[in-house]
């Protein structure tokens, strides 16, 4: 959302997938507070749980921006997965406010190694979704995070082995997750629209597919 003309772009064309019969969800990531808040942890250490509880209502802070009827009136924040469902069936945009499943279910480990990456993927899982975006600033990942150099992009790369690659445009425990749930997706720049467009299209576009085996079944639907 650092640019807002750029967001408002990105919105419409969210849009026009909705109308064109797509469901979307969207679980949005922490943005520049998650930042604020790892800073003071390095000077002023709290408990670990206090720190990623906090990191999880960032996630929810951007999730209540991002639906603000300033930039669309389909947009729309949910706390709960059955009630996400419920406004993707009415061409509704579901914005998932991921802390209340987080605190209740306690399914993840609360480290700094867990973002908004491995959020999204643990709930495409969950929801058995057919496709996982995502959203960045820059067109995937890049050989020794070398973004200004367009020929070090990955065009494809094994789930497995970007998590070798340590912490890149996707964290390394949720590449680590989408290799042991077959979970495959895409890292896209969201700056430009138009490729997700093309890519729910089965187009190809610039971006890095990450591929994985074959898919797990979930724990729940």
């Amino acid at each position: 959302m650092h640019d807002l003309s750029v967001f408002r772009t990105a919105v419409a064309e969210l849009e026009r997938l909705v109308e064109r019969g797509h469901r979307i969800l969207v679980v949005p990531g922490g943005d520049l507070n998650d930042k604020a808040i790892e800073r003071v942890e390095d000077l002023y250490p709290p408990p670990s749980v206090m720190t990623h509880h906090a990191c999880a209502l960032v996630q929810d802070e951007t999730g209540y921006l991002l639906a603000n009827r300033a930039f669309s009136s389909k947009l729309v924040p949910s706390a709960t997965l059955s009630e996400c469902r419920s406004l993707a069936k009415v061409g509704k945009i579901p914005v998932l406010l991921a802390s209340r499943m987080l605190f209740t279910t306690d399914s993840v480990e609360w480290s700094l190694d867990i973002t908004s990456n491995a959020v999204a993927a643990w709930i495409a899982w969950v929801t058995n979704a057919p496709l996982l975006a995502i959203l960045t600033d820059v067109d995937g990942v890049y050989r020794n995070a070398a973004t200004h150099d367009p020929g070090a992009l990955i065009e494809e790369i094994d789930a497995h082995d970007l998590a070798e690659l340590g912490h890149a445009s996707v964290d390394a425990c949720a590449a680590h997750f989408m290799s042991l749930r077959g979970a495959a997706g895409v890292v896209i720049n969201g700056t430009h629209p138009n490729r997700l467009r093309d890519w729910t299209e089965g187009k190809h576009v610039r971006a890095t597919y990450i591929t994985t085996n074959e898919r797990v079944p979930s724990c729940s639907a």
